[in-house]
């Protein structure tokens, strides 16, 4: 049996960045020659049954190092506290603060935060997929001593994008995600604009689609869908989750990214988009802001934006952004530009197997 444990969830919907990038680092570390024991543990992370909390105590048990996903381990204390008291070395990979999710109610997020603040107690290394998510456990419960282990991303081939410009959402359909909001700035491009256009200006052509996987809240998913249907016919699709041929056909066919998530902690989807030379538009102050720009000390801190981030809330804002991107080429050349400059620039997932491989002292 190996020493190194590496527990995850095994009954979230997906596909997920958070799963994406436990794969793949874990796969990088096998490549290594690093022998680590993948775990996944059922049950309805973070809101386990005792059962499942036995299952993870009984994991626990049996390895010496262990680094859990953070929808796990934070919500998990009392097994972590005991494993910590029995010698075992416990790591914490947090992919997004629990109380940070969108839709807790007041409770709820109490409940998860002290759970968070208990279980990260106990850990002998806590990890961050991003600045923003460092930062945001920072805040909440004073921890100094966090690392940060970026994703890395596949290099990948140039996008040509649609004959008409093509906008992607891809994610899950979830209130943090924000598709809703997306679909009200979109309605509003069917308003006349603030400003007079030039006599016989055509309306820009555009499309849009929305791809990800809907189980996690349906209800939110069948409003979305709602919405997405009051759309003038064809300009909006809403296709579920993509993955393999399906997803490389859509990427190729686009020609923006947009994802006004309420909160993010990474947003790899962002430089999976600026691989294929897709510049993106992305809710300011999430993490998906430091994908699109770069670490303010890393190789691309000195390349113009490929996109914009803007207040995900403000409807009025996108659909303005939008609009201007829609209606001038040289705008949307300057962004593509920009996007396959920071395209030469991104890290590989060999970059974050050992910056995390680092952090946790394996």
């Amino acid at each position: 049996m190996a020493q190194l444990a590496f527990i995850v969830p095994a009954d979230l919907p997906g596909p997920s960045g958070g799963l994406t990038y436990n794969h793949r680092v874990l796969a990088q570390w096998r490549a290594m020659g690093l022998e680590v024991e993948e775990i996944a543990v059922p049950g309805a992370w973070p809101n386990p049954s005792p059962a499942d909390r036995q299952v993870l105590a009984h994991h626990l048990a049996q390895h010496r190092q262990v680094l859990l996903d953070g929808i796990i381990g934070s919500a998990a204390p009392q097994e972590l506290r005991t494993a910590a008291a029995s010698g075992a070395q416990i790591s914490v990979l947090v992919h997004l603060p629990l109380p940070a999710e969108s839709g807790l109610s007041p409770e709820e997020a109490q409940r998860l935060t002290l759970s968070e603040r208990a279980a990260l107690g106990s850990a002998h290394s806590i990890v961050c997929t991003s600045a923003w998510a460092r930062d945001d456990l920072r805040a909440r419960y004073g921890h100094d001593r966090v690392a940060v282990a970026e994703p890395g991303v596949d290099r990948a081939a140039l996008a040509p994008g649609g004959a008409a410009p093509r906008l992607l959402f891809l994610g899950a359909v979830t209130p943090r995600k924000n598709p809703l909001g997306l679909l009200g700035a979109l309605a509003q491009l069917s308003e006349p604009p603030g400003h007079p256009e030039p006599t016989g200006s055509p309306e820009p052509q555009w499309s849009a689609v929305i791809a990800g996987p809907e189980g996690q809240d349906p209800a939110y998913a069948a409003a979305v869908r709602a919405a997405a249907a009051e759309q003038p016919h064809g300009r909006v699709s809403v296709i579920g989750a993509a993955a393999g041929p399906q997803l490389e056909t859509l990427w190729a066919e686009t020609d923006l990214l947009v994802l006004p998530s309420l909160a993010e902690t990474y947003g790899m989807v962002v430089t999976e988009a600026l691989a294929r030379g897709i510049p993106a538009l992305v809710g300011a102050g999430t993490g998906a802001q430091d994908a699109l720009r770069g670490d303010p000390a890393g190789s691309r801190a000195e390349l113009p934006t490929p996109g914009a981030a803007l207040d995900p809330q403000d409807l009025r804002a996108w659909s303005t952004m939008l609009r201007a991107w829609l209606s001038d080429a040289s705008l949307r050349q300057q962004w593509r530009d920009a996007a396959q400059a920071h395209r030469a620039r991104l890290r590989t997932w060999s970059h974050a197997a050992q910056d995390l491989r680092t952090a946790i002292e394996w």
